[in-house]
């Protein structure tokens, strides 16, 4: 569909990139689409400005990509994430940072598997002891002050601090967390850092970036760069990365003299759901007033909304199943189209049940976590820590890897590489060379293992070395091309068809690095993007996401809103919620709850429940499930 601009739309058009501005935008009210006009209007000029386009996530970096590809003059100028961002500068400026060299990410896998279990073992705490440990020394970068956990002593800080600095060393990981904050540092370090140069940086969804993102913004303006934050506060939902919707709301104050631009018309939803999400976000007493109403677009539909009550929650998962076929049947919906969205689902409590209603009803559903499953199969990893020596030799944690998923090799061994390298001060990769080297002295018996599996894959990789440049099909094909034997096995089917993908995914042009570091994200990403079904995930996760038809289930109250939760957050999460619709809207909520979802939030097992007190007294008022799915 062509772009034809709205009157506030034409007004950001119109904007001059040296000076701030904030644009405002609810949902569905084409933020993307505008400030990729503006900066392919921006690139036509003589002289053009140096202008950077830049988001928090993933997801929406890809859907401003996407936007850009359609616009000659922004298409050279790729969106990037904050994180990438802070990666190519501190890359770009060797020294400045402070973190093990080459910098390394881990992915999920090698998180779960090696980078936590063994900081674990090395400081004797338990593994969700350890969560609490990670995230408050993240706060610490996040919020650019000292957030001190409630269960965690300062003798144990004190230790988990140097252990945490010991093990990041040997093991060679950055964490994204201190990414940012690392650029933070060489900003306020190195007046003449390099690859900050630019006249105007356009910040997308800028309510999502937390105290050090922020300051890492103002540094660079301070260097006669101008700012566009866009974004919209209503849908400020990360306070678990200290992100609040007070970073765009003071930005008239960050920035005097700014330009201030509303976008107000959703192109996106019906005018039933609005005026329902409307009504949840209206009850934040914090939120600031003043601003323009959300309208929908001349000649929207209406959309359908309701909000059913089941008497129990196998009732109310059978009930949503039922939503569903007829959603698909009579209103011809795809299952592609459908979101089903939950409050949390530690362990599959919510998502569970309702697959298995849509089983018995013969539904497909897509599984967002199938990407991380399948690439922790065993061959599949072996494959992808091998193509990461390829990159480098001596990468520590692709190492890791491959003595963990090879038999025979335990924990006893990496614990004796683990302790050379905390001697020698060299990384994990290094220490196994030497003391192959040496003919592993006083080692585990299950060196001559090791000693085989390192002769093994060395020959392999000097057999199969990396193009210096991607392969014109891409390095996904490559990879798969190349592995195949008895070292580095085949990828799986899934996989392979994932690593093929991701070729017409990722920039051209870049290295096996980058590209190896993307599958993980990337492919996670692509899978709740491109659905092969009904889609089943939280609330957070829906963030950036357009479909015909939402269903929210699981709004007792308690549940939404969590009783240890902020208000604020938790009404801004809804209403993210509920504005994924164009057409249909539908909550669920049981109206007495038995087995695992009794005990999510509010534990209140075979006790009566009401729904979500966000609700009362607004436009939709709830009405028994049953009876409205049988006279829809």
């Amino acid at each position: 569909m062509p772009y034809r601009p709205t009157r506030e739309q034409q007004a950001i058009l119109a904007h001059h990139a040296d000076r701030h501005a904030r644009v405002l935008a609810g949902p569905g009210t084409g933020k993307s689409a505008t400030l990729v006009a503006l900066v392919d209007h921006l690139l036509a000029g003589n002289p053009a400005p140096r202008v950077k386009l830049l988001t928090f996530t993933r997801a929406a970096t890809a859907e401003l990509a996407k936007k850009v590809s359609d616009h000659p003059a922004a298409a050279a100028e790729r969106p990037s994430t904050i994180h990438s961002f802070s990666i190519s500068v501190l890359l770009r400026n060797p020294g400045t940072g402070d973190f093990p060299q080459p910098l390394r990410i881990a992915d999920k896998w090698e998180e779960h598997q090696i980078v936590h279990p063994t900081l674990a073992h090395r400081i004797n705490v338990r593994m969700d002891h350890l969560d609490n440990l990670i995230r408050e020394m993240a706060s610490n970068w996040e919020f650019l002050e000292p957030r001190e956990h409630p269960r965690v002593d300062p003798a144990e800080r004190a230790r988990f601090v140097g252990a945490w600095n010991e093990h990041r060393q040997i093991y060679g990981y950055t964490l994204l967390a201190e990414l940012p904050f690392a650029l933070r540092q060489a900003l306020r370090d190195h007046p003449d850092l390099e690859g900050v140069e630019y006249d105007l940086l356009i910040v997308d969804e800028y309510q999502d970036l937390n105290a050090c993102d922020l300051d890492v913004l103002h540094l660079i303006a301070d260097r006669g760069c101008s700012i566009i934050a866009a974004g919209d506060d209503d849908q400020s939902i990360y306070s678990f990365r200290y992100a609040a919707p007070e970073g765009i709301r003071r930005f008239p104050d960050d920035y005097p003299g700014c330009t201030l631009y509303p976008l107000s018309v959703t192109q996106r939803c019906g005018r039933r759901i609005i005026e329902w999400a409307t009504y949840v976000i209206a009850g934040d007493p914090d939120r600031p007033h003043g601003r323009p109403a959300l309208a929908c677009a001349e000649g929207s539909p209406d959309g359908e909304v309701a909000l059913l009550a089941f008497p129990g929650d196998v009732t109310e998962a059978q009930g949503i199943a039922a939503l569903v076929r007829q959603l698909i049947a009579r209103d011809h919906v795809s299952a592609e189209e459908i979101l089903i969205l939950l409050r949390g689902d530690h362990n599959g409590t919510f998502s569970g049940p309702i697959k298995h209603a849509l089983d018995d009803l013969g539904i497909a559903y897509s599984d967002p976590d199938a990407v991380e499953r399948m690439l922790a199969e065993p061959d599949n990893r072996r494959m992808l820590a091998a193509f990461r020596l390829l990159v480098h030799e001596r990468d520590s944690l692709a190492w890791a890897s491959l003595l963990l998923l090879t038999p025979g090799i335990g924990q006893a061994f990496c614990d004796y590489i683990y302790e050379r390298a905390r001697v020698t001060r060299v990384q994990f990769g290094e220490a196994l060379f030497a003391a192959h080297e040496a003919n592993f002295p006083d080692a585990p018996r299950s060196a001559n293992r090791a000693q085989t599996l390192m002769q093994v894959v060395t020959a392999w990789l000097m057999a199969h070395p990396a193009p210096d440049a991607m392969p014109k099909e891409g390095w996904g094909h490559w990879l798969v091309e190349t592995a195949g034997d008895d070292v580095v096995p085949e990828p799986s089917a899934a996989c392979t068809e994932l690593l093929h993908a991701l070729d017409g995914l990722v920039e051209e042009g870049q290295g096996l690095d980058r590209f190896m570091s993307q599958i993980t994200p990337l492919g996670k990403d692509r899978a709740l993007a491109e659905s092969h079904g009904v889609r089943i995930m939280t609330m957070v996760g829906s963030k950036g996401l357009t479909v015909r038809a939402t269903i929210i289930a699981g709004l007792d109250d308690g549940i939404v809103p969590r009783p240890d939760a902020d208000l604020g957050e938790e009404r801004r999460l809804l209403y993210v919620a509920m504005t994924r619709a164009k057409e249909f809207l539908f909550g669920t909520w049981a109206g007495q709850r038995r087995g695992p979802t009794a005990r999510a939030g509010r534990a209140r097992v075979r006790l009566r429940r009401q729904h979500c007190h966000f609700f009362v007294g607004g436009p939709v008022q709830s009405q028994d499930g049953a009876t409205y799915l049988r006279n829809r």
